[in-house]
């Protein structure tokens, strides 16, 4: 097994015990009881347990610091610039309704140019072990930013359809790497190989791009979908990689990364979401922050469960007391100069800088925004051309 990751992807222990015995399940949306007045105000309470204030100055102090530790060409990152520019420019993209507008969309539109830069005929190149990773992240930010710029009164300086020409190479170029059993792996062409972090930065990127018009083959998603669904465990959380054993010790971090994916679904799927939400309210964020991959395993909580929240009104309240306490711990680490700093098997292994932690904290502080198209179970209504 490959315990190389990119930028924080993957494994992790799971919770000791056996899996309890799976209870009926809700078969259509907001299932449960109707929300009353009161369970929405409580809701709302757990999502203010953070200050917004403190959010939103946090967030600026960390795009201030990105801002003037851009390089020349318009990157971040020092093994795995594709994948962290792509972080970076999709913090940027999540942090306001204008995000093309004055210094910060500079930055942006910086970031956005160097990634169309970097692929050749929509294939981007391989850094570190990992190619997948950054194919995925950079077709994830570019199409965010060509959605951004049907709804934006300010444009980028770039040319909006070469923009979209790349988001629908590079969405092909993830297709035909998709391997026999509905996964993907670190390197193009390995038809026999799969793992679930790939296969989650592959499937966003897909969903990403459909959300904006931009043609997917759907059996390829489809088959995505079913491959992370299949990885799920008896205790409703995910393995690292499609096996016949459900009884694995299922990944934390992972699992976060799987529901996140999986919740994008058309069909939601009940019984194997609510396993897997159940799976990470008991672990809870705590747990998360003391793990290899914090940042990662954060950014797709907080994403999953507002995804969750979406789907199943009656759950909200735990959905947002998830992230907020997500938000909590992040919060804690930004350090005085406005920089987030590098934890766990990132720091240990010497891969990435403060850069690659301050793209993923302050696109995890912007998640309850929802200013991106896969922060939504229903994909954006386009204008029409």
């Amino acid at each position: 097994m490959c315990v190389l990751m990119v930028l924080g992807m993957l494994t992790a222990g799971a919770p000791a015990g056996e899996a309890a015995p799976k209870a009926a399940r809700p078969q259509e949306k907001d299932a449960g009881p109707k929300q009353s007045e009161k369970t929405d105000e409580k809701a709302e309470q757990a999502v203010s347990a953070v200050d917004a204030k403190a959010i939103a100055a946090a967030r600026g102090r960390g795009l201030a610091w990105l801002g003037k530790h851009q390089a020349k060409d318009g990157s971040w990152g020092k093994t795995y610039t594709v994948a962290v520019t792509s972080f970076a420019c999709l913090s940027y993209l999540s942090a306001s309704d204008e995000p093309f507008a004055g210094d910060d969309g500079k930055v942006l539109t910086a970031g956005l140019e160097y990634l169309m830069k970097a692929h050749r005929d929509g294939q981007f190149p391989s850094q570190g072990h990992s190619w997948i990773h950054g194919q995925g992240f950079a077709a994830l930010a570019l199409a965010e930013a060509y959605g951004r710029t049907l709804f934006c009164k300010t444009q980028p300086d770039l040319d909006r359809k070469k923009l979209k020409a790349t988001v629908a190479a590079a969405v092909k170029v993830i297709a035909v790497n998709q391997s026999t059993s509905g996964g993907w792996w670190y390197t193009p062409g390995s038809r026999n190989q799969h793992e679930g972090s790939t296969t989650v930065c592959a499937v966003q990127a897909m969903v990403a791009a459909q959300n904006f018009g931009i043609e997917i083959d759907e059996d390829v998603l489809d088959k995505g979908f079913a491959y992370l669904k299949k990885c799920q465990n008896n205790d409703g959380g995910f393995d690292y990689m499609l096996n016949e054993s459900k009884t694995n010790t299922s990944m934390k971090e992972g699992t976060a990364g799987d529901v996140a994916t999986l919740a994008l679904m058309k069909k939601f799927d009940f019984e194997v979401m609510i396993d897997a939400y159940e799976f990470l309210v008991k672990l809870t964020p705590q747990a998360i922050t003391k793990e290899r991959f914090p940042y990662y395993g954060h950014f797709y909580g907080c994403m999953g469960m507002k995804l969750l929240g979406q789907e199943m009104k009656s759950y909200r309240q735990k959905t947002d007391a998830y992230i907020a306490g997500a938000h909590k711990d992040i919060l804690s680490w930004q350090t005085k100069d406005g920089s987030w700093p590098v934890t766990g098997w990132v720091k240990a292994n010497n891969q990435e800088g403060e850069d690659y932690a301050t793209a993923f904290a302050t696109l995890l502080l912007s998640v309850p925004d929802g200013r991106l198209s896969i922060f939504h179970r229903t994909p954006p209504k386009l204008p029409k051309a």
